[in-house]
């Protein structure tokens, strides 16, 4: 900042509201710069130099983006001179501490953290982020000398979920993990998503759309979610991360089963046309409300959503004589596996004709045929009219 008069080297009275300098013997006024905005530093080093970016991801504060030093060392200083093979052994070393301090200690967080706001956008990326930092950042010093006193299953659960998704399978099952460090990124990435729509009450995701937008099999994300879920269990134990808020068990039914039938409609629509889809999906949501699903108080309750809706579908399709060739759509839509079905199927009848199972009637009996068809023959009767 200039203090001098330009014309007489009169003295200047600086008045930084306005900016200004004025000169006390001939009063004349200079502009006054006194901010980076104001300076050539704000087109040397950005024009956002002033409001510089904050690294709200870091693992300790005060951390920053990295360094922009020459890792090769400057041979000039600021003003053009020559600087000496003493300084610039200095500056090197200087540059060489600059970086390794700034940069982060776990850079496969900030990876995550991209990956989720590239596939979920940035207000899910925010929302899931204490379980992206319990799955890719290591624990505290305090927290792994506590770690090494506890019992041999604690010990095994706080390891880095990072490091047993990247290497799941070893050499004898390399499907269990992707094969690019993008593909484990994508998998732990839907593994959080997946986990917090429950968890932490955030929007829910279709898995089995997403697994088949990035080639996710469901060994790979059921393997994800179980060492993320178990760490963060075990964090929450012992005090290090907040308890979730987790959905009640009925609302979580719920959502599941919109997932489900979702699914169900989207994997039958390449088998059927839209008018005997239709059909069949309102003879399948009629059997699940009269088997009073979704419900935590339906006979059913103790199984799995997406299981008693594979039987259902399944069951409904045999009852029509249309599950040739169906089995495996059915399966793969609620993502179990068709043997399972088949033998879950397999149980209930046995429980209903056992009379355990009184409420099957509505799954075995010939109320699903007279329901499709008299869908049908509203369909005609409307288009005679």
């Amino acid at each position: 900042m200039i203090t001098k008069c330009d014309e007489c080297s009169g003295n200047l009275t600086i008045d930084l509201t306005r900016g200004e300098g004025i000169c006390d013997v001939c009063s004349l006024v200079h502009p006054i710069l006194h901010d980076d905005a104001d300076t050539n530093s704000g087109s040397s080093l950005g024009e956002g130099r002033h409001n510089e970016a904050v690294n709200m991801e870091a693992g300790h504060g005060g951390a920053k983006m990295g360094g922009k030093m020459n890792p090769f060392g400057d041979k000039f200083d600021g003003r053009g001179n020559r600087l000496t093979t003493k300084q610039r052994r200095l500056a090197a070393r200087i540059g060489k501490l600059d970086r390794s301090s700034q940069r982060d200690t776990d850079p496969m967080y900030a990876q995550l953290m991209a990956t989720l706001r590239n596939m979920f956008g940035a207000d899910m990326a925010k929302a899931v982020e204490p379980l992206a930092r319990a799955a890719a950042r290591k624990l505290t010093r305090s927290q792994e000398a506590t770690r090494k006193t506890l019992s041999p299953g604690e010990r095994r659960r706080l390891k880095c979920p990072k490091t047993a998704i990247c290497r799941a399978g070893g050499k004898e099952h390399p499907e269990l993990r992707g094969k690019t460090d993008k593909d484990k990124l994508q998998i732990m990435a839907l593994a959080i998503a997946s986990i917090a729509a429950r968890w932490f009450r955030t929007v829910r995701v279709n898995e089995k759309q997403l697994m088949d937008t990035y080639g996710i099999t469901a060994k790979q994300l059921k393997n994800a979610k179980k060492t993320i879920m178990q760490h963060y269990q075990e964090r929450v134990r012992q005090g290090w991360a907040a308890p979730p808020q987790q959905l009640s068990l009925a609302a979580a039914r719920e959502d599941e089963l919109d997932k489900v039938a979702e699914n169900l409609s989207d994997g039958l629509s390449k088998r059927f046309d839209d008018d005997d889809l239709g059909a069949i999906m309102d003879a399948f949501f009629t059997v699940m409300s009269n088997l009073g699903e979704p419900s935590v108080d339906a006979p059913t309750a103790n199984v799995p959503i997406s299981m008693v809706a594979g039987c259902v579908m399944y069951n409904l399709l045999r009852q029509l004589g249309l599950q040739n060739g169906n089995l495996s759509t059915v399966a793969k839509a609620v993502q179990r596996s068709g043997a399972g079905i088949k033998s879950r199927l397999e149980e209930m009848r046995e429980r209903y004709e056992s009379g355990d199972f009184p409420e099957g009637a509505e799954l075995f009996s010939d109320a699903v045929d007279e329901a499709v068809e008299s869908d049908g023959n509203t369909e005609e009767e409307a288009a005679d009219e």
